[in-house]
């Protein structure tokens, strides 16, 4: 009996643990992620987890108020664990997910804390509540003469199933199988509970667990995430490519529902971005010698200097399937023996790098996770500081952005104002979408109410001219001598 108890409470930690992780991951293709999305949801678990044992300490004298008699604990488990059961069925299901979201969207709730905060009362609040008056509950089962030695037992096996549902839900099972996988084995652990719970003539509530589990398969599938056009589902992107309506020789990749490469067979990259650079800053260098050492920070398709089998690349990403993803559904070819992929966080690598004297001739800033944001802790200064640390005197640091094309908003003017605070001469570019003509006079709309535009930044590594910050004034104007 006191097998079953510790197996209950060990997975009671597991599902709380997973499925908070899993809520983290889940929502970045529609909320992004940073340190507001992970407290937000943290919140949204530890906070119900603490009312749900308070809730399960004071079951019994709850059913002597009501006159309920001596309701069956087990029965209670039961329902606790099954009502979670559904409800987590649909908030860890991420076909149902896009429908979520897409429905906020169309009802006009586009600010992204708003969504998650409904995100977690409607598909977390609930369930972790429900869960958490799993240990007072089971302790019902305990002699009172052993209640204290009980309790360190029920709490250290509930945090190490919370431990279990850390590591290994995040290290192993999102890496080996996928998040939608890892989703439906906590739906699983879910199911077992109910059957571990539930008595021979409680038929129904097998069964239920029986049609969760099934639903839960089948909305998961690998089948049903090929049909969204996902390829990568893991711990750090959902990767989608599809073909563009140009025809099945362009190629588009989609990372946690943000467009971050496309690909035309022949051409390279069709965004008007990535061919400004080709143009201007690899075609000419693509016979240079000595050759030139190029690093790009954010992978996405690897199809920047597709061309060139010439010069040195880097690629750095945090997501090692992205290599793989990419040769077999975006280029449809092998990468060239001069590009290699190193798997870091890129701020990580060039910390690194400043640290060991590593310079390069051309550094690309291209990262991104998700809705247009960047990884807010590749926005600060210390962190250009680093790229700085490693140009090449002469060399190019390319900054790929999405921000205000008139500076409209905090983010754009704070984001430019970092980024002159390290690189004071530097060239700032508004790109047009592919297909399209800019028109200053009009915004440019990318969803969830913003105004934004392709902005590129364009710095040279000059150390003596970037002490020049001489300006002209009418006492002191020395035009005639500079020019």
């Amino acid at each position: 009996m006191q097998f079953l108890l510790f197996a209950v409470i060990l997975m009671e930690g597991y599902i709380v643990l997973a499925s908070e992780l899993l809520a983290i991951r889940l929502v970045l293709p529609w909320i992004g992620t940073g340190t507001d999305v992970i407290s937000i949801i943290i919140a949204a678990v530890l906070l119900p987890l603490a009312f749900g044992y308070h809730f399960g300490g004071t079951f019994r004298k709850r059913c002597r108020e009501k006159g309920l008699g001596h309701m069956s604990v087990r029965r209670k488990l039961l329902s606790n664990v099954t009502r979670s059961t559904l409800i987590l069925c649909v908030g860890l299901s991420y076909i149902l997910l896009e429908v979520f979201f897409g429905a906020l969207n169309n009802l006009g709730i586009e600010q992204r804390l708003l969504q998650l905060a409904i995100y977690c009362a409607v598909f977390l609040v609930y369930p972790v509540f429900l869960l958490g008056q799993t240990i007072p509950l089971v302790s019902h089962y305990f002699s009172s003469s052993a209640l204290s030695e009980m309790t360190g037992k029920m709490l250290s096996f509930s945090t190490l199933g919370s431990f279990l549902g850390s590591v290994f839900s995040s290290v192993v099972l999102m890496a080996v199988v996928g998040v939608h996988y890892t989703a439906v084995f906590v739906i699983f652990l879910l199911c077992v509970l109910i059957f571990l719970l539930a008595k021979k003539r409680q038929i129904a509530y097998m069964a239920t667990a029986a049609g969760a589990f099934v639903f839960m398969l089948a909305a998961n599938s690998g089948e049903q995430m090929r049909s969204l056009g996902i390829v990568s589902n893991n711990g750090y992107n959902t990767v989608q490519v599809f073909n563009s309506s140009k025809g099945e020789e362009t190629r588009l990749m989609l990372l946690n529902n943000n467009l971050s490469s496309s690909y035309k067979t022949g051409e390279g990259s069709i965004f008007n971005y990535a061919k400004l650079v080709r143009k201007y800053y690899l075609e000419p260098i693509a016979k240079a010698e000595p050759k030139k050492q190029i690093l790009v920070l954010g992978a996405a398709g690897f199809t920047l200097g597709d061309f060139d089998d010439h010069n040195d690349y880097l690629f750095v990403d945090v997501d090692p399937a992205l290599q793989k993803a990419a040769e077999d559904h975006l280029l449809l070819h092998k990468l060239g023996a001069n590009k290699k992929f190193a798997v870091i966080d890129a701020r990580a690598y060039v910390h690194q790098a400043a640290e060991r004297g590593e310079l390069y001739d051309m550094i690309v800033l291209d990262t991104f996770k998700a809705g247009f944001a960047m990884p807010e802790h590749l926005l600060t200064r210390e962190y250009f500081q680093d790229v700085k640390a490693a140009l090449k005197p002469g060399g190019f640091m390319i900054m790929n952005s999405i921000a205000s094309a008139h500076f409209e908003d905090d983010y754009t003017r704070r984001m430019d104002n970092t980024l002159r605070s390290v690189f004071p001469h530097l060239t700032r570019t508004v790109m047009p979408g592919s297909g399209e003509e800019f028109n200053g006079w009009e915004k440019t709309r990318l969803g969830r109410g913003m105004y934004i535009s392709n902005v590129i930044y364009i710095y040279r590594n000059d150390p003596a001219g970037d002490k020049d910050m001489a300006i002209y004034t009418d006492d002191k104007n020395t035009y005639f001598l500079d020019k």
